[in-house]
């Protein structure tokens, strides 16, 4: 059965590229999915290694873009 993009997962390399940010500073913001924070990026750990689904992502993105423009400033998301 092939994986749909709800089952996609991210590298922490591949999500730092499309914020273009260093890697670390993705580990740094990362957290369990749930995790009430509504600043970390929802993650999964699979033993030493964290992978961010991609549709949680594109929603935590989402969420904090939407809180700046409605604010009628910008936020920094880091």
């Amino acid at each position: 059965m092939p994986a749909t993009n709800d089952d996609e997962y991210l590298t922490t390399e591949e999500v730092a590229q499309r914020l273009r940010v260093h890697p670390t500073t993705i580990l740094r913001r990362l957290g369990a999915m749930d995790d009430p924070d509504p600043e970390r990026i929802p993650a999964v750990r699979v033993g030493r290694i964290w992978r961010i689904p991609r549709r949680e992502f594109e929603e935590w993105l989402i969420r904090s873009t939407r809180g700046a423009s409605s604010a009628g400033r910008q936020r920094r998301l880091f």
